[in-house]
């Protein structure tokens, strides 16, 4: 699929009242790794250790076939978290797409869509990358059962992530 079909399956969202302001795709290469790595590095570095560790002992031991088969899948996930998680982002920025209109943020990646209403956006942060590009995040932070939580969404890798901060600025709000 190339670009313009891709931004044209964009275009279906987009109302007549709608003027598209702004779109993009993220950069292909730079900036894989983000703040959340700090933590999931580590951790999916121990998660896997331990996970092997388990798989031999299971092995070694003789336990059978069941407990032996237990541990693929918590491996799996370890190789996840150390670097299946680069892989699949690196894959998905080929097929993501950003629209911005005066009235919504349109993001398709891969088969997901996410439309952000222009009137309830989160405030919004730039996180300019040392190769130049930027990353536009939308963080909002949620209360639930006394606990604290966030969630983002993010125009990922922008080369030219200053005009997508203007049409985001300048959107009916």
């Amino acid at each position: 699929m190339n670009d313009s079909s891709s931004y044209n399956i964009l275009r279906q969202y987009i109302t007549p009242d709608e003027t598209l302001l702004w779109q993009g795709r993220p950069e292909k290469r730079g900036n894989l790794v983000t703040k959340r790595d700090l933590f999931l590095i580590p951790f999916g570095f121990l998660w896997t250790c331990f996970t092997v560790f388990w798989e031999v002992s299971a092995l070694r031991s003789g336990a059978g076939l069941f407990f032996a088969l237990w541990g693929v899948p918590f491996i799996g996930a370890g190789v996840y978290m150390l670097a299946g998680r680069f892989i699949h982002t690196a894959y998905l920025r080929d097929k993501t797409f950003y629209a911005v209109t005066n009235k919504k943020i349109i993001i398709k990646a891969g088969n997901k869509l996410k439309i952000l209403d222009g009137k309830s956006l989160p405030p919004m942060d730039i996180e300019i990358h040392k190769n130049g590009n930027g990353s536009i995040v939308f963080t909002e932070e949620i209360f639930y059962n006394r606990r604290r939580s966030y969630t983002y969404v993010s125009l990922e890798n922008l080369s030219d992530y200053v005009q997508a901060q203007n049409a985001i600025s300048s959107m009916d709000r």
